[in-house]
């Protein structure tokens, strides 16, 4: 099958593309009529628009593809072939959705949205280990749902991203004044950069965000022409500071939402790795929470946190020594 002929996707500004599922239902149906067969090779990463011009599924096309097509023909499950065994715990390539943009090239997010409108299961496997297992990705059903409650760690994983800039807006000015925000984004979004993260006290008195560490020198040109009247004005007093020495990573939880004390214990044990915080970022349903650190303490945090919350299996030799009474009491 050319999948030119029968996935349909219409562009958007934001160098992605929206599957058009109705019409290349259509399409497919029209294709099964002329070519009816029991076996399917289909080709991937490409797709037309609706004016039956050629296209492509932008980053990670091919996966996409694969899951366009597991959710037009209804599959019982869609299997991602890489290089790696499955979804760790700490990064390595790879976590469904939230992990997915830290660092994970397979599945992309959009990758997951075809296939969780119809709660088909994504399959990770290895294609040079094919004894490995892999991962599944799906939706719990009611008992393992229940059964979860009883994990002994609430959090499901760590994901970073390397070369981040931490851009900080600050200036007693800022307070009350309405489209501050409006106008900082604005400026970002003009220069084509992507934001990371977020962070806002409730004073008002600053914003920080993080980019790309190679898109922070245009933030930084585009914030300084947008805001010169303020600076000269003074109600912007540091306007911008950037740190192109640190690193992101976000903690995932399963069954984190309403469960006291995992925050705590996250930065309690940043705390005793002697890792500094520069921003923290946490998501309202409690999925997530993001923190920036030094490039140079990110796998120092990372490994911290990830013994804290027990997601590895270590065995551990221990011995005992004493006067006599070792065993006896």
């Amino acid at each position: 099958m050319d999948t030119r002929d029968v996935l349909i996707v219409n562009p958007t500004s934001a160098n992605q593309v929206d599957p058009d599922f109705v019409e290349s239902e259509m399409r497919l149906k029209k294709w099964f009529s002329q070519s009816p067969s029991k076996t399917i090779v289909a080709t991937g990463f490409r797709a037309s628009t609706p004016q039956n011009i050629p296209t492509t599924l932008k980053r990670d096309g091919s996966d996409f593809s694969a899951a366009i097509m597991g959710a037009l023909f209804r599959a019982g499950q869609v299997t991602i072939w890489t290089d790696v065994d499955g979804v760790y715990s700490a990064d390595p390539r790879k976590e469904a959705w939230e992990m997915s943009y830290f660092g994970a090239n397979v599945p992309h997010p959009c990758t997951i949205i075809p296939v969780m409108q119809y709660d088909i299961p994504i399959v990770i496997r290895n294609i040079l280990y094919l004894s490995a297992p892999g991962t599944m990705i799906c939706r719990l059903s009611i008992d393992e749902n229940e059964g979860s409650q009883h994990l002994d760690s609430p959090v499901k994983g760590f994901a970073t991203i390397d070369n981040v800039a931490l851009v900080n807006v600050e200036g007693t000015g800022m307070a009350g004044v309405p489209g501050t925000a409006s106008a900082i984004f604005s400026a970002v979004k003009d220069v084509g950069a992507n934001v990371i993260l977020i962070s806002q006290a409730s004073s008002e008195h600053s914003v920080c965000f993080a980019v790309p560490e190679k898109e922070v020198e245009a933030v930084a040109e585009a914030l300084q022409s947008r805001f010169r009247q303020a600076l000269d004005a003074g109600r912007l007093s540091q306007w911008l500071q950037w740190y192109q020495t640190v690193a992101s990573w976000q903690q995932l939880a399963r069954k984190w939402l309403n469960t006291p004390g995992v925050s705590a214990s996250l930065f309690s044990a940043l705390a005793k790795a002697n890792v500094n915080i520069r921003a923290i970022a946490q998501s309202c349903p409690e999925y997530n929470i993001s923190v920036v650190v030094k490039r140079e303490d990110c796998i120092r945090a990372l490994k911290a946190v990830h013994s804290r919350f027990y997601l590895s299996r270590t065995t551990i030799a221990m011995g005992i020594i004493g006067p006599g009474l070792i065993g006896g009491t």
